[in-house]
C-alpha cells in the first residue's frame, strides 16, 4: 500500500468553518504499524526529517495543531526519535522562523555547529530555526509554536552565537508565559477568528516584552532595518514593497528609502533575494521536468 502526502493528511484535518481556527490531529493508531513513521515523516518533511530510535513499527506519536495568522501551534507526544533540520529545510525562505518550545516531559539533545544544547523538562525555549541542527530525543511531551521571525520584533537578539533563550516554567517569567500560552490555546476551540487573532497578537506582544521589548525609536534604526528585511524575506512570493513596509512598520516612504540605501533600494534588495531563491531551486530541480521560466515566475521574476 503506497502512502502519499494526501493519505498522510488523514491525520484528521478539521476545518469547522472559515470563521473558526483551523485544527489538525495525527494519531499513530490510525495507521498500520508499518506505515506510521512513513505517514508522519511525509506530513512533517518540510520542517525536518525524523527517524525512530529502534524498530520503526514501534514508533508512536500523537499530535494536535492549530494554524492562525502565520503561527502554527502544536502539542506532541512522541516516542524516542532523531530529528534533522538541514539545508533543504532552510532553502526558499523557510529559515525565517523561530520555535517556541515548552518541554513538558522528556529531554532532547540538539547538536549545532556552534555547540550542543540540552533541552530539559519544565523549561520553555525560544529557538532560532535559521541554522541546521540534529537532535536526539527520548520519549517526550512538548508544546510548540512556529513563529515567522518578522512577527517578533525582539528576535533581533537571537543569532548564530546566541540561538536559544530559555525560561524555567516554575519561575515567575516562565510561569506567566506558560499560563498565557495555555489559556490562548484553550480559547481556540470556541473562539472566532477575529478574537483568536487579537489574542495571538497580545501573546506575541507579551513575548516581545519578556525578551526585551525592543522599540522602534530613532536609536533603533538598525533593529528596524533588520525587522523589515526579515519581513520582506518572509513575503517574497507575494506582492510586497515600499507601501507594505510603510503600513506594517508605521514609517514614511522617506524612512524606508533611507534605511534601504545600503541595499540600493527595496526593489534591488527584493530582486537579489528572489534570484537567490531561484538559484537554490534550480540547483535542486530536475532539468527534464522543471523549466527555468516556471521557477522564475514562482518567485515573481
Amino acid at each position: 500500500m503506497e502512502i502519499g502526502f494526501s493519505a498522510a493528511l488523514e491525520f484528521r484535518h478539521y476545518r469547522k468553518t472559515m470563521k473558526t481556527v483551523s485544527r489538525a490531529h495525527f494519531n499513530y493508531l490510525d495507521f498500520a504499524p508499518e506505515h506510521r513513521l512513513r505517514a508522519f515523516r511525509e506530513m512533517t518533511s518540510s520542517a525536518y526529517e525524523i527517524w525512530a530510535t529502534g524498530d520503526d513499527r514501534d514508533f508512536a506519536v500523537e499530535a494536535v495543531g492549530y494554524q492562525l495568522g502565520g503561527l502554527l501551534f502544536n502539542e506532541m507526544k512522541c516516542s524516542p526519535a532523531r530529528f534533522l533540520r538541514g539545508p533543504r529545510h532552510l532553502s526558499g525562505g523557510q529559515s525565517n522562523f523561530l520555535l517556541l518550545q515548552a518541554q513538558l516531559s522528556g529531554s532532547e539533545l540538539i547538536e549545532m555547529k556552534h555547540g550542543i544544547i540540552r533541552v530539559q523538562p519544565d523549561h520553555i525555549y525560544l529557538r532560532d530555526w535559521s541554522f541546521p541542527f540534529e537532535s536526539y530525543a527520548n520519549t517526550m511531551h512538548l508544546r510548540s509554536i512556529v513563529i515567522p521571525r518578522h512577527l517578533l520584533k525582539s528576535s533581533i537578539v537571537l543569532s548564530e552565537s546566541n540561538p536559544v533563550l530559555s525560561w524555567p516554567m516554575n519561575e515567575p517569567k516562565g510561569c506567566l508565559l506558560t499560563e498565557l500560552w495555555w489559556r490562548l490555546v484553550a480559547e481556540f476551540e470556541g473562539a472566532d477568528l477575529g478574537t483568536a487573532e487579537v489574542l495571538c497578537r497580545g501573546f506575541l506582544g507579551f513575548l516581545d516584552g519578556l525578551i526585551g521589548g525592543i522599540g522602534y525609536g530613532a536609536a533603533d534604526e538598525q533593529v528596524k532595518l533588520r525587522s523589515m528585511e526579515q519581513y520582506l524575506q518572509a513575503q517574497l512570493r507575494g506582492d510586497v514593497g515600499i507601501a507594505q513596509l510603510c503600513e506594517r512598520f508605521s514609517v514614511s516612504r522617506a524612512t524606508v528609502f533611507r534605511l534601504f540605501k545600503e541595499h540600493g533600494g527595496v526593489s534591488r534588495y527584493l530582486n537579489r533575494l528572489r534570484l537567490d531563491r531561484c538559484f537554490s531551486e534550480l540547483r535542486a530541480a530536475d532539468p527534464k521536468r522543471t523549466a527555468v521560466s516556471e521557477i522564475a515566475s514562482g518567485w515573481g521574476l
